[in-house]
């Protein structure tokens, strides 16, 4: 199983690289560290994609995963903080294979908790009113933006008659998914459901999700029985050596095409080239994907696995735990006002700020923080990006606009902070206002915008102050 998993991670890495998180454009002209990170984890990732077995490429592959989070955050992607979760189970059953443990049985279980705590807590996020009512919701927003980028016409969210089933086929479906995975003679409906799903949300050209789905697939593969990996590996084998190295080199030389072609990023012909390439190495990829699991369920019908999360088994170390207690804590962070950025909260329409929560269950948060509590509202700006909170209305937490206006003094802005007005014809001379915060606190304490209006909108992406 480890082989196939390497691979799937390996082709991850790449869409998050390639994907709307992908920093490394034009790599030779302005190199920083997070643009030198996501390069030395594509170029990692290729190596791996080349010689799957060959553990220290891999190991290289996932020690830069949870640095590439690190220098990304805090506009950090939520599939991103899932890989790096990932990534410290697969470090730590490193250290326990050094211990005598098979490396695989210790990962394995990790990999699967981690799974199914997002997901519980991506659908439970989602059980909120803003998330159910058509003309706001992130479910009928990106449904929308899915049938544009086909070329076909619909208008959710324009509210009303059949639009009002959007929000609960999506939310229904998501819920749906954990419960398949647990339940053992569901295990393999939850497998598929769970693939088809991501692979329909992937066809949005518009809003890339290939490098969301792409974390999720190896994660999903990981609750078939391991002879589905034998099964891959004997198809892969079945080749002649003359055409699977053919097949090897197209895979790689396409990948490594893409990748110089993004780490040049200069000229229309070339990032066209990129686009394109791009967009069918995602149709490629889970094509491929759908048609091994599909064709091993079907060929083999083999029996679920059992117990698929349980720890301490063959002697496998109960303090693995550590992975799925980080992953509650990071589904929990929005409601206890930690983080409400790069949680599991992405395209949920949950508001959970300053006690207070727009979930139908969760009606009360109980904040650890009080950066919620001290709210600005820019009222007017001569700077692009604030102007951009002006005109699509929404608040920001006074730690994130101290962030941003610390690496932008001389912007002017009036705002509304506590109920009190101000107007600073220069930021910077106002010195609290311009005050640098520490960069591990803008990181772990990263708060989005809250929007002025009720329900809450979906919000599709970062604002420039997060």
């Amino acid at each position: 199983m480890l082989t196939v998993f390497a691979v799937m991670w390996a082709a991850a890495t790449l869409f998050h690289v390639w994907g709307p998180s992908g920093r490394v454009t034009d790599l030779f002209t302005g190199t920083t560290s997070v643009m030198a990170l996501q390069a030395a984890a594509a170029v990692a990732a290729i190596v791996v994609l080349a010689r799957p077995r060959a553990f220290a490429a891999f190991v290289v592959m996932v020690v830069l995963g949870p640095l590439v989070a690190w220098f990304e955050a805090p506009v950090l992607g939520s599939h991103w903080t899932v890989v790096t979760l990932v990534d410290v189970g697969l470090l730590l059953a490193t250290l326990a294979a050094r211990r005598g443990v098979a490396f695989e049985r210790a990962f394995v279980p990790v990999g699967r908790w981690v799974l199914i705590g997002f997901y519980c807590f991506a659908a439970f996020a989602k059980l909120n009113h803003a998330f159910f009512t058509p003309t706001v919701s992130c479910g009928t927003y990106y449904l929308d933006e899915l049938a544009q980028s086909l070329h076909l016409s619909l208008h959710s969210q324009a509210g009303g008659g059949w639009t009002h089933l959007v929000p609960f086929a999506v939310a229904g479906t998501e819920l749906s998914i954990p419960i398949l995975l647990l339940v053992r003679r569901t295990r393999h409906v939850g497998v598929v459901v769970g693939l088809v799903f991501h692979s329909l949300i992937a066809l949005d050209q518009t809003h890339l999700f290939s490098d969301f789905s792409s974390v999720l697939a190896p994660l999903f593969v990981l609750f078939l029985p391991p002879p589905f990996a034998s099964d891959v590996v004997a198809r892969w084998r079945a080749l002649s050596a003359d055409r699977r190295e053919r097949v090897r080199a197209v895979f790689v030389v396409g990948a490594a095409v893409l990748l110089a072609a993004q780490f040049y990023g200069r000229g229309d012909a070339v990032a066209r080239l990129f686009a394109d390439g791009r967009a069918w190495a995602w149709v490629i990829y889970d094509v491929i994907v759908l048609a091994l699991v599909g064709g091993f369920l079907w060929s083999r019908r083999p029996a679920p696995i059992e117990r698929p999360l349980s720890f301490g088994a063959n002697g496998v170390p109960k303090w693995l735990a550590v992975v799925p207690a980080l992953v509650v804590l990071t589904g929990l962070a929005p409601f206890l006002e930690l983080r409400t950025a790069y949680a599991f909260n992405m395209y949920s329409n949950l508001r959970t700020a300053d006690g207070d929560s727009n979930h139908f269950l969760v009606t009360r948060t109980l904040p650890l923080t009080d950066f919620q509590s001290d709210l600005v509202r820019i009222t007017a700006t001569d700077d692009p990006g604030l102007r951009q909170y002006v005109v699509q209305r929404f608040d920001i937490p006074f730690l994130q606009l101290r962030d941003y206006l610390s690496r932008n003094p001389d912007v002017q802005l009036a705002y509304v902070r506590k109920g009190v007005s101000h107007s600073m014809a220069r930021a910077g001379n106002d010195l609290d206002l311009v005050r640098p915060v520490p960069s591990w606190e803008s990181k772990l304490f990263a708060f989005r915008s809250l929007d002025q209006t009720d329900p809450t909108r979906c919000q599709p992406s970062f604002l420039p102050a997060l």
